[in-house]
């Protein structure tokens, strides 16, 4: 058992505050682990740590041993969620309607679809119709999403490719431990496979999107994600 192990079960069997705090210092890598990936150009990794500590301190308030998960994979999930929320809140100066975001799934989904069936790229007439919305909703939709508001991870960064954040979002329905599972199970996956995973499940880009940042063709994206999805499903 290791050190943080050892911790952890101490401080699930008396939980002092001293205890609390020592669990808290062991796990603190996690914060700039975090803080890294969601470190861009215009925002303060060190405001970013302090964010993520807040995400660490309510793992550990919060962690029971009966939830038998590892306490690390649980605080990075309340870690990169505290982080989203940040980014989400403090990163965009106006931020887009509810229902818009909503439909960001639909709209990446027609896309594929009409992109299949007409062997092009859809156009914004054809996916409003399909949507059922006005043409300037999906000129809004496209430009949320632009490349810098949904960033795909790097595949070839030093710490490998992002987890699913966006299973961090206590929004979604999926319940707590079944978000761990799934992150746990995700980050057994080949560096490519997690990156088009992430890239349509976390960001809603289309296969074809993903094609181009990554270099391959749509049908390859299609390919590899369907593989990911038979070992996440194998996994499950």
């Amino acid at each position: 058992m290791s050190l943080r192990e050892v911790l952890i079960t101490r401080y699930c069997a008396d939980r002092t505050v001293e205890r609390r705090n020592a669990v808290i210092d062991a796990h603190r890598h996690l914060c700039v682990r975090g803080a890294r990936k969601f470190k861009r150009a215009h925002n303060d990794r060190a405001d970013l740590e302090q964010v993520a500590a807040v995400g660490l301190i309510k793992a550990a308030a919060n962690y029971r041993a009966e939830m038998r998960t590892p306490f690390q994979a649980y605080a990075s999930i309340m870690i990169v969620g505290e982080l989203m929320h940040h980014v989400r809140d403090h990163e965009r100066m106006i931020r887009p309607p509810r229902a818009l975001i909503a439909l960001q799934r639909r709209y990446a989904e027609a896309w594929d679809r009409l992109t299949v069936a007409n062997h092009r790229e859809p156009t914004i007439s054809e996916l409003a119709a399909a949507l059922g919305v006005p043409p300037g909703t999906v000129m809004e939709l496209r430009s949320l999403r632009r490349p810098e508001h949904i960033p795909l991870p790097e595949t070839d960064s030093a710490d490998g490719p992002e987890r699913v954040d966006l299973l961090a979002d206590t929004t979604d329905a999926i319940a707590l431990e079944e978000r761990i599972a799934l992150t746990l199970a995700v980050d057994e996956l080949a560096e490519r496979e997690r990156a088009i995973v992430l890239g349509t499940y976390a960001a809603g880009l289309t296969q074809a999107e993903i094609g181009e940042r990554l270099g391959l063709s749509q049908s390859h994206v299609s390919k590899l994600l369907a593989r990911a999805l038979h070992k996440l499903r194998r996994a499950a």
